[in-house]
């Protein structure tokens, strides 16, 4: 339970680090380039995914002592595709039917999110084998 506990500290503040990347990017090409909603939240989502990978492979996880981008790599990008494509539905669900803003319903979305994430990176596609 200890070690959960670490993990999931340590899960948080590179959560906490991709927020604030992915928060800013989308905001810049939301409110200041005018990119569709749904484009930049694929767009920083994946630019996420590379460094959450990393940070979690290196610091959180440590499955193995080499940065590996071969079998984790994948499910772990498999695992965030289906993150994102989750959260897709949702968003468009979401303001389509209600007209908020979708900026602010991205930012409730993120518990949801993190708690999949985590979920997916512990226990498939980072686990120690």
């Amino acid at each position: 339970m200890h070690k959960l506990r670490i993990e999931f500290s340590k899960f948080t503040v590179v959560g906490a680090v991709n927020f604030v990347f992915t928060f800013v990017l989308y905001y810049l090409s939301v409110k200041i380039i005018k990119w569709n909603y749904l484009i930049s939240l694929v767009a920083v989502s994946l630019l996420g995914m590379i460094l959450t990978y990393a940070l979690n492979h290196i610091w959180v996880f440590k499955p193995e002592q080499k940065l590996a981008f071969r079998g984790r790599f994948l499910k772990y990008i498999f695992a965030g595709f289906v993150s994102i494509l989750l959260n897709l539905v949702a968003l468009g669900y979401i303001v389509e039917h209600t007209g908020y803003d979708p900026f602010y319903v991205q930012t409730g979305l993120i518990p949801f999110i993190v708690i999949f994430n985590f979920s997916t990176a512990k226990y498939w596609s980072l686990r120690l084998i």
